[in-house]
């Protein structure tokens, strides 16, 4: 195959380009297939149990696919990379590129490109595509496939949770303590009238039940009176569990980078610690940038690598 001429640089690039998009393809596709099938053998019970509907595990296998690709094109651009280059190594190609003047450099260029590409749809995928696929992703499997009850949801930056005759506003989960902060319990009667409104700084899990602190309750009686009472802590029985709360968390995943960056500022003006949020809002800058740096430092692999396959074979 000639690849030089007058016009060799051009067609040098448009080479590489369509070999490397037809090995990221075949990667990515690779790829999904793989994650469809673990995906479905994990949930293959679930499905049996609640007659799953195929429409219904077809909506929810799309929903997975933006948030799967945001996550593995990185891994696929650097595969990509090294079997194009591999590629023209072992087909000596890269020798007789140099051999016309093409630089080293000219030969990586397109993949840079092509990378900085790919960076920019992950950018642009996380802040629109993603977040709202992983929402419906979430929903479809909880609320239509195995019908449980949509009873917590995000909404204003805090926690929002129904009970029986009873509201729960949470302004911050510590999932990994099993910690309520910043809370508010309304408590309704039968004609959803408020009774009780209780407000506490704090409510940790103790395993069995809920310990409150720095807690105002405010009891309104039918005659418009309100009894208001203090504690700088106390044991409020309340039937919901850590897992119940932690269903209307909404992971970081779920929020773009300024809805994530606005409930930082939030939690920050309200004295709560965001630094785990933090390290999520870094992650959602840094990692579209993992494509540009896995061409970085696989091509030069690659390159130098074909260089010494090369030059065994001109020794022998």
């Amino acid at each position: 195959m000639t690849l030089l001429g007058s016009r060799g640089p051009k067609i040098i690039t448009r080479y590489i380009i369509k070999e490397f998009l037809k090995i990221l393809s075949l990667a990515v596709s690779t790829f999904l297939l793989i994650f469809f099938v673990v995906e479905l053998f994990e949930r293959i019970n679930v499905i049996i149990v609640h007659k799953a509907p195929f429409y219904l595990l077809l909506k929810y296998f799309l929903y997975t696919i933006p948030p799967f690709l945001s996550q593995t094109l990185p891994f696929a651009t650097l595969l990509a990379t090294l079997i194009t280059l591999g590629i023209l190594s072992r087909n000596n190609e890269v020798v007789a590129m140099k051999a016309h003047g093409i630089s080293a450099y000219r030969i990586i260029f397109p993949l840079f490109i092509l990378a900085l590409s790919v960076t920019a749809f992950i950018f642009f995928c996380n802040e629109t595509i993603v977040p709202y696929s992983v929402y419906k992703a979430h929903y479809i499997w909880s609320v239509k496939i195995k019908k449980e009850e949509e009873r917590a949801f995000f909404k204003l930056n805090k926690i929002w949770y129904r009970g029986e005759g009873v509201i729960y506003n949470i302004r911050l989960l510590e999932s990994e303590n099993d910690i309520l902060k910043g809370v508010t319990i309304y408590r309704f009667d039968k004609e959803f009238t408020l009774r009780q409104r209780i407000d506490a700084r704090e409510a940790h899990w103790r395993g069995k039940g809920w310990t409150f602190y720095q807690v105002v309750i405010r009891d309104f009686s039918p005659a418009g009176e309100v009894l208001t009472s203090t504690y700088e802590q106390k044991d409020i029985f309340i039937p919901e569990r850590p897992e119940d709360f932690k269903k209307g968390m909404k992971d970081p995943e779920e929020m773009s980078y300024r809805e994530l960056r606005g409930y930082i500022d939030r939690l920050r003006r309200e004295g709560y610690d965001s630094s785990r949020y933090v390290v999520d809002l870094h992650a959602k800058v840094a990692f579209p940038f993992l494509s540009l740096i896995m061409v970085l430092i696989g091509a030069p692999l690659a390159l130098m690598a074909g260089q010494g396959r090369g030059g065994g074979i001109a020794q022998g």
